[in-house]
C-alpha cells in the first residue's frame, strides 16, 4: 500500500513538474516572440532549454527526491539526451502519423504525448535513481 501511494505521488509529481516545464516553454515562446521581436525558432530553442533545465531540476530532486550532486553531470547527459531523443523521435512520428495514417495532427499528438510521457516517467526514474536506496 506503501508503495503504491509513493508511486501516485511520484506520478502527480512527474505531472505537475511537467506542467511548470510546458508553461515556462509557451511563456518564453510567447513572450520572446511577441513582446520582444526575437524570432520565434530562437524563441523556441530558448524555451526548450528553459523546459529541459527546469524539468530537469524538479524530477531530480522533487519527483524523485533525489539529493545527491556527485552524479548531476552524468544525470544532465543522461536527460538531456532523452529529451532530444523524444523531440526528434515525435517530430519524426508526428510526420508520418499525419502524412500517411492520416489522422488528425492534435489527435496523432496527442497519442504521442501520452506514449512520451509514460516513456519519459520510466526512464527518468531510472537516471534519478537514488544510489543509496540500492544498498
Amino acid at each position: 500500500m506503501r508503495t503504491e501511494t509513493s508511486r501516485l505521488r511520484q506520478v502527480v509529481r512527474f505531472c505537475v513538474a511537467g506542467a511548470a516545464g510546458v508553461i515556462a516553454y509557451y511563456a518564453a515562446l510567447y513572450g520572446l516572440t511577441e513582446y520582444l521581436g526575437v524570432w520565434y525558432v530562437i524563441s523556441a530553442v530558448i524555451g526548450f532549454v528553459l523546459n529541459t533545465g527546469l524539468n530537469f531540476t524538479l524530477q531530480k530532486f522533487w519527483t524523485f527526491q533525489n539529493k545527491e550532486t556527485h552524479m548531476v553531470g552524468r544525470q544532465l547527459a543522461l536527460y538531456v539526451a532523452m529529451t532530444v531523443s523524444f523531440l526528434i523521435g515525435n517530430t519524426l512520428l508526428l510526420y508520418l502519423m499525419v502524412e500517411y495514417l492520416h489522422l488528425w495532427y492534435i489527435g496523432a499528438q496527442v497519442i504521442l504525448t501520452i506514449v512520451i510521457s509514460v516513456l519519459s516517467f520510466i526512464i527518468s526514474g531510472r537516471i534519478f535513481k537514488n544510489e543509496r536506496r540500492l544498498t
